[in-house]
């Protein structure tokens, strides 16, 4: 079977608006009677994190998501004895006359696919390992690689039917850690192999006839993750393939910082019409990721309202993170603008402002009046994506001149302000626009103005104050309390600014998903963990109650533990 080519040139720029918001127009998919796309409402989900085996509790998890207002409800379906209590636990919502959407998870078996499919609403696959095993071998021929696509797709087609005959929705779900070596080695572990690997089984999906999918590209590092979605939409609507979207930031974390990540993943596609359902990734219990998840899908972003009638032009990539070069000011990374009188020493107070020139966002730039820098001003009155104008304009001069930009908000809210200013910081510093940043709201101290600054920054690849943790969510799969554990790991080596730390339930995606981790911690079995430098494993089923210990005695043993 001939498999169409889905490698074309890539579109100059992933929307037809990117000067205003405008909400992307998408196929509608009916899952379970909750339809996402086309004009319904951005959806919201989440994920049992107990055992699919055990019914009671995944009931009694599920109708508490329910009430917290999810949408659609997944759960990890690993092996055929949780299909088949898919039907169980199916039997105790309706009893209960809970009629919510479920999704299997799957991963690696296309047998317990193809079963649970008849079972529930929507199946996730993951093409990175979903038929497309590991493998030792560096090199595919391109008719090597065609003879591969062709025994994926002959493998795919069963479930495609049981799919259009139960009227199951499929999720084809890449995730940053987990692509198929053969994708690496031709694409790299890159947001292009991320979106190569999806189009690979949509263009097989549509081959044979089948279009009840909706995609999704996740990654614990929110610069992969807009610009992998951000390449598959290109390519998406290149095709006319107009499938709807999931969106997600995968092992968030937990706690402010958890949330605070997951706006700056999933904000700047909002913002710019992207995506049709979300789930907020975090290591709590996770009827806690519904209330947030909320604040973000009723952030609203307008339409034009300013004269768009100027012949400006994208003239950046928005698929590759290149910082805009400046004049040497300060220090090479992002600056926060604060009187808090503890700030660091790349930091500034607001007199030290005194000499740049504020830009309003009808103002004509004239980079030859500017001494030392702009100051762009937004509140919630401006159209974020119309500053993207005056960059373009900016990069068309030439200028050097370094960009603060002064966010005003009046939240008296606490999560809704951060999560609005994670997402507006986050829609300017993945494209590299960002020099520094000044958050105002006369609601909150500048202490803590200043301290979720940091946060921000740190969420979006920027500048980095604290430990990184990639930490997974969890799932039926974890054998081990993995919210007190990572709260246990945060207090003792948070003080570790260069480091990046995994914190995994277990070995079926922790491994992958913590790819760039410099060291990981990953449950290996009941109360058992695997401790990871890189991605080599170098101690394996140490005890839970000690394992925390001897990451820390791993750290120190290689040179990376500082005090305090």
């Amino acid at each position: 079977m001939d498999i169409e080519n889905v490698e074309n040139k890539i579109p100059p720029f992933y929307t037809d608006s990117p000067f205003s918001y405008q909400r992307r127009k998408t196929k509608e998919v009916n899952i379970g009677g909750v339809s996402l796309g086309a004009d319904h409402p951005v959806r919201v989900q989440s994920m049992t994190n107990v055992s699919t085996l055990d019914t009671e509790l995944c009931v009694a998890q599920i109708l508490r998501l329910v009430e917290a207002g999810s949408e659609y409800v997944r759960l990890a379906t690993p092996s055929m004895a949780d299909v088949h209590n898919l039907k169980c636990i199916k039997r105790k919502l309706a009893e209960k006359h809970c009629q919510i959407p479920l999704i299997a998870d799957v991963h690696f078996q296309p047998k317990v696919a193809e079963m649970a499919a008849q079972y529930v609403e929507k199946v996730r696959i993951n093409p990175g390992n979903y038929i497309d095993k590991k493998t030792d071998k560096q090199h595919y021929s391109e008719k090597e690689y065609q003879m591969v696509m062709e025994k994926i797709a002959e493998r795919l087609y069963p479930l495609l039917c049981i799919c259009k005959q139960n009227g199951t929705a499929i999720r084809i779900g890449t995730n940053h850690g987990s692509l198929s070596q053969r994708i690496v080695n031709r694409y790299g572990n890159t947001p292009l192999g991320m979106a190569m690997s999806a189009m690979e089984f949509v263009a097989m999906c549509n081959h044979f006839g089948f279009h009840n999918l909706v995609l999704s590209m996740k990654a614990s590092n929110t610069k992969v993750m807009i610009q992998s979605v951000r390449l598959l939409v290109a390519m998406l609507d290149q095709k006319g393939w107009n499938y709807p979207l999931h969106l997600g930031v995968t092992e968030a974390g937990n706690e402010e910082y958890g949330r605070i990540k997951s706006a700056a993943g999933i904000l700047p596609l909002l913002a710019d019409g992207i995506g049709d359902t979300i789930r907020v990734s975090l290591t709590e219990a996770p009827e806690k990721e519904i209330p947030f998840a909320q604040i973000l899908v009723e952030r609203k972003y307008k339409s034009a309202i300013y004269n768009l009638s100027e012949d400006v032009e994208i003239n950046y990539n928005p698929y590759t993170y290149t910082k805009r070069e400046t004049k040497n000011f300060y220090a090479n990374i992002p600056f926060i603008v604060s009187d808090y009188t503890q700030r660091e020493r790349e930091d500034i107070s607001i007199k030290e402002v005194d000499s740049f020139q504020y830009i309003k966002l009808t103002d004509i730039i004239n980079p030859s009046h500017v001494k030392k820098g702009f100051i762009f001003e937004v509140d919630e009155k401006n159209e974020l994506n119309h500053w993207r104008k005056h960059l373009c304009t900016l990069n068309c001069l030439q200028d050097k001149h370094p960009i603060i930009w002064k966010f005003i908000y009046q939240d008296k809210e606490w999560s809704s302000f951060f999560a609005k200013a994670s997402g507006d910081i986050a829609s300017l510093a993945i494209d590299g626009f960002v020099d520094g940043i000044w958050l105002i709201n006369k609601n909150f101290s500048d202490e803590k103005l200043y301290n979720v600054s940091l946060k921000i920054l740190q969420a979006c690849g920027s500048r980095f104050s604290s430990a990184e943790y990639i930490a997974c969510p969890s799932c039926g799969r974890t054998q081990y309390n993995i919210e007190d554990v990572l709260k246990k790991i945060k207090e003792k080596t948070s003080h570790l600014r260069n480091l990046k730390i995994g914190v995994m339930g277990c070995i079926v995606n922790g491994p992958g998903e913590m790819a760039d981790a410099d060291y990981g911690f990953v449950g290996s079995g009941k109360g058992k963990i695997c401790l990871y430098k890189g991605q080599k494993q170098l101690m394996s089923n140490i005890d839970e109650q000690i394992a925390i210990d001897t990451l820390i005695e791993l750290i120190k043993a290689n040179g990376d533990w500082v005090e305090k």
